[in-house]
């Protein structure tokens, strides 16, 4: 036999050989999670943090076709641009007339404005772009208005004007969309744009006080710096400060890109108390079919998106881009959580599943390459689980100290198989693939596998169909209200309009400051006031502080602040107050019990009190892991 025969013989060998080894099975990693429904932990899963954004490509027949899968997410805000100059599909114009008479047909967008204000969320019109009265000859929706004035001064509070007068909520107006994206959304310059903005944003609050402003709806990072000064330079109306992001949530880019364009320490005190709003998120920009934003795989990325976004508190909301698919005359991104069908893609359920699990977060001990979440209230645990490791992980998981004896066991996935209409559209919907009912929960268990990519939920209910996520009505929300003046620190403040629940929490600092509230009217004489704590709280000095604060307007303003606390409080306090009278309490109530106590409001309002009122709480200096969330009921 020839040397060169040999070579081609032990060649051939080592190729069956390895044939062989890569025809074996992988054996699937191992993973371990328990969690432990009695421990809390940061950062609660809030619901008001998230919602949704549909670009003006998508018709109202199909607004109203799936508004009830909008409400099955409880999406906190829905973002969407008006089109002005550009309508699509069945949008019919709403600013007709000529730029010396305006003409307005409110009818479509009317009915767009109470779907959403129907589904429990917050309407965001971005008030985009040039009508065709105000296009340049020759010129084109995304030119600048050829009448600026007219534009700013008297189409865009129109709106604003009738809103408030057909008793029509709106959570923000936002001012255009990209001006920044060279030639696309904008072919002014940034100068311009400013203008416009500034003009714009003192109309909107002419002509409603209360409206919330918000802009300048960045795709990039170079205007954030002009914009915020020329905020500040002109008093300019800001309530949020928005801007948008495709890409990894875990790389920093969000922080290097804008953390510190609102930051009170690096730009003005005044800044504080201004949101910051990612109103238009997806975690890739490959929006081009086939693409995984639309499998099973856009699941576990969209989680993992999730948990890296609550863990950034300076972030207020995130709009995920999009809800429906847009149709476009020619090639459009496919990136909704439905499709132009209706149909539910994996990212919708993945949405859902988030949307569904308690609030309050809670221990979850991980050694493995799968990651997850868990929640609890006295009447849900749930353990989320996602895989994004590369390989199928094999996991054993504990739910630990669920807070009730007996109750149903149920399992989801979402994979390849399950709940992702693209991958298999005989399995669009989230069933449970297991389930245990009338189980007890001690030594509650659960081992399986998760394919890469793939989503597990599991979860284990009391049987009572009990919600603590159901809706609460109070009385008039005008805003929520979230406070937080230095951005690079973990604390968190936010409100949930939906069920009037605030989650206040220091994180691993000792020395920090945040408060989150609401402004509301046609409030309840009396008001209760139930308040889970945990951690060790401390006096560390004269600005520590758990408490409850009440600030009443009368004709004159506000004129008197009310500071309900259970024992951490100093009277030497000089911390800056964000809001109401702006002043230390004129009131302090110590309470015996501050875990559940009653406010009768007309006995602590001062003369000629109008009925609204901001209501508030603050947690500054309290040390590290030291968190709260309290609700407001009628008592």
């Amino acid at each position: 036999m020839s040397t060169m025969r040999r070579v081609c013989v032990a060649l051939g060998t080592a190729l069956l050989i390895g044939a062989s080894l890569v025809a074996q099975p992988a054996q699937a990693a191992t993973a371990t999670v328990t969690a432990d429904f009695n421990a809390n932990t940061d950062f609660p899963l809030t619901k008001s943090k998230f919602g949704v954004f549909n670009s003006g490509y998508v018709s109202l027949a199909r607004w109203q076709r799936d508004a009830p899968r909008l409400a099955t997410l409880r999406p906190a805000r829905v973002r969407w641009e008006m089109m002005w100059g550009n309508e699509q599909h069945d949008w019919a114009p709403m600013i007709t007339g000529s730029a010396a008479s305006p003409q307005y047909n409110f009818s479509q967008v009317d009915q767009l404005v109470d779907l959403i204000n129907n589904a429990g969320a917050q309407p965001v019109p971005a008030l985009t772009y040039t009508p065709g009265i105000l296009k340049p000859a020759g010129g084109s929706w995304n030119n600048p208005p050829s009448n600026p004035s007219v534009w700013a001064n008297q189409i865009v509070p129109a709106f604003a004007s009738h809103w408030k007068q057909t008793g029509r909520r709106i959570g923000s107006y936002e001012i255009w969309n990209e001006p920044d994206l060279p030639g696309v959304f904008w072919t002014g310059n940034q100068a311009q744009y400013l203008d416009l903005y500034r003009d714009a944003s003192r109309a909107l609050r002419a002509a409603n006080p209360d409206a919330y402003v918000e802009g300048p709806a960045l795709c990039c990072v170079g205007w954030s710096g002009p914009f915020v000064n020329r905020v500040l330079s002109d008093n300019l109306p800001l309530d949020g400060f928005s801007f948008h992001a495709y890409g990894d949530a875990t790389n920093g880019s969000l922080e290097n890109n804008y953390r510190n364009a609102t930051d009170s320490g690096l730009t003005a005190y005044r800044m504080a108390s201004v949101d910051n709003n990612l109103n238009e998120y997806n975690w890739t920009n490959d929006f081009t079919a086939p693409t995984d934003v639309i499998t099973y795989r856009g699941a576990a990325e969209m989680l993992k998106s999730y948990k890296a976004l609550l863990a950034k508190p300076w972030i207020t909301h995130v709009e995920w881009a999009q809800f429906q698919d847009p149709v476009c005359a020619s090639t459009c991104d496919v990136i909704g959580l439905l499709d132009r069908d209706g149909h539910k893609r994996a990212a919708y359920n993945a949405f859902q599943l988030y949307a569904n699990m308690p609030v309050e977060r809670k221990q979850l001990n991980i050694s493995g390459a799968v990651d997850g979440m868990a929640s609890s209230d006295g009447h849900k645990s749930g353990m989320l689980l996602w895989n994004t490791s590369g390989t199928e992980q094999s996991v054993s998981a504990a739910l630990n100290n669920v807070p009730f004896a007996n109750g149903n066991f149920r399992v989801y996935r979402i994979d390849a198989q399950h709940a992702s209409y693209e991958d298999n559209h005989a399995n669009e919907h989230l069933t449970p693939v297991e389930q245990r009912l009338g189980t007890s929960t001690a030594g509650l268990n659960w081992s399986g596998t998760i394919p890469d990519h793939g989503t597990v939920y599991l979860e284990a209910e009391d049987g009572t169909g009990t919600d603590s996520l159901a809706a609460v009505s109070l009385g008039n929300v005008v805003r929520s209200n979230h406070y937080i003046p230095n951005h690079g620190k973990p604390s968190y403040a936010s409100f949930d309009q939906r069920t009037w629940t605030a989650a206040l929490g220091m994180a691993g600092e000792t020395w920090a400051d945040v408060a989150s509230g609401t402004v509301a009217s046609n409030l309840p004489a009396n008001l209760r006031v139930r308040l889970q704590a945990s951690g060790n709280f401390q006096q560390l000095d004269a600005n520590s502080l758990l408490g409850m604060r009440i600030d009443f307007q009368t004709a004159g303003g506000y004129t008197k602040g009310v500071l309900i606390h259970g024992g951490l409080y100093n009277s030497g306090r000089s911390a800056p107050e964000p809001w109401g009278t702006q002043r230390q309490p004129d009131q302090v109530i110590t309470v015996a019990n501050f875990s559940d106590f009653t406010i009768n409001l007309p006995n602590l309002a001062p003369p000629g009190w109008t009925g609204r009122a901001t209501l508030s709480f603050h947690l500054q200096n309290s040390g590290p892991n030291t968190r709260i969330t309290a609700n407001i009921r009628a008592a």
